[in-house]
């Protein structure tokens, strides 16, 4: 077993309303899976549907508990649909190679010349997981909101649940194998994990339902996702909209940083209306990108690749909107820059100069 903790709030650098952000982790821990001592590890097929006309994957797995041996085995998906027993042979094993007359009737018949593929092996002895938590004192995250995820065969975390309370701060659990059973019992298959949340947060009550993590579908029904709004503006002014609207063609610019380095980025001016139906307003934001990014912190660490930065409708109207906006990204990652304690090379500073340096 080993157990360690991580100061986020040290490693990523100040944060304003924050008082502590860290995180306890305890990995390699021994899982009991005592049924399956017990009785023995019950074999079934797991993999991935596949699409178009890849017909996915087949493996095997312990419908209990969820180990896989090792190696996880690779079946014929066309022999094995995910869900079935499994009751072929654990041993790691790779069948013989055909004899010259079995290739023949094989491709006579129209079938795979050759069936060597890896067979599953035995189950592991000692299977591990492990467990970490985030608690956060202070500002995190607006609103209020509490979440249990179910995960699915391929996710990292297999169990995680999280509070947060603005701006009191808020806990991240999470688990890593442990609580495998559950995820075979909820949501054996598939890749999409499942959420069930509740929220109080931008002027309504938001839920979801054993609803999927990362997509909605218009099929989904009703009662799996929704928001009620308790702002009495959404009566009043109409709901809250944000939209956007491309302006001209990209432009490339060059921001200098006052450290010595330079930069080209690619602009993109964007028309922005936010507000509520009935009181709309406007404003111009400059979406930005650069490859390979601009630095921010020590050894080319902290790439940033691109971001927005506001600009007036006043350098619209005239013309010189990029150069307010190269001002505004210099200025932006001259602050992170100080913020992260970033260092120059000497050189860099120094090569428009008269100055030696021992």
């Amino acid at each position: 077993m080993h157990r360690f903790s991580v100061n986020y709030r040290e490693r990523d650098g100040q944060r304003r309303g924050t008082l502590l952000n860290r995180g306890y982790f305890a990995s390699s821990l021994p899982r009991l899976i005592l049924a399956c001592r017990l009785l023995g590890h019950r074999p079934v097929v797991d993999g991935t549907e596949g699409f178009n006309d890849r017909p996915g994957h087949r493996w095997v797995c312990c419908d209990r508990c969820g180990v896989r041996p090792d190696p996880q085995g690779h079946l014929d998906p066309d022999r094995w649909d995910i869900g079935d027993r499994y009751d072929g042979p654990l041993d790691g094993v790779r069948p013989p190679y055909p004899s010259r007359e079995e290739i023949k009737q094989r491709a006579e018949q129209g079938l795979p010349l050759y069936e060597r593929e890896p067979v599953p092996g035995p189950w592991p002895g000692k299977p591990t997981g492990d467990v970490g938590a985030q608690l956060i004192i202070g500002k995190s995250f607006p609103g209020w909101d509490a979440e249990l995820k179910i995960g699915n065969a391929g996710s990292e975390h297999t169990l995680a649940a999280h509070l947060r309370l603005h701006p009191f701060g808020a806990i991240y659990l999470h688990t890593e194998r442990f609580g495998t059973w559950l995820q075979r019992r909820l949501n054996p298959t598939g890749y999409e994990s499942r959420v069930i949340s509740l929220g109080i947060q931008h002027g309504g009550i938001d839920w979801k339902l054993w609803a999927k993590r990362d997509e909605s579908s218009r099929d989904d029904p009703w009662w799996m996702r929704g928001t009620i709004k308790l702002d009495p503006r959404d009566r009043l002014f109409g709901r809250s909209r944000y939209e956007y609207e491309d302006i001209g063609e990209p432009l490339t610019v060059t921001v200098r940083m006052p450290h010595g380095d330079d930069h080209e980025v690619r602009l993109k001016l964007q028309k922005c209306t936010d507000g509520r139906n009935r009181r709309r307003f406007h404003s111009w934001t400059v979406d930005w990108f650069t490859r390979p990014g601009i630095p921010t912190k020590q050894r080319g660490r902290g790439l940033v690749l691109g971001s927005a930065v506001d600009v007036s409708a006043a350098s619209v109207e005239g013309g010189t909107w990029p150069a307010e906006a190269a001002a505004a990204i210099a200025a932006r990652m001259t602050a992170d820059r100080t913020q992260y304690g970033y260092r120059p090379r000497i050189a860099a500073v120094t090569e428009d100069f008269d100055v030696e340096v021992d």
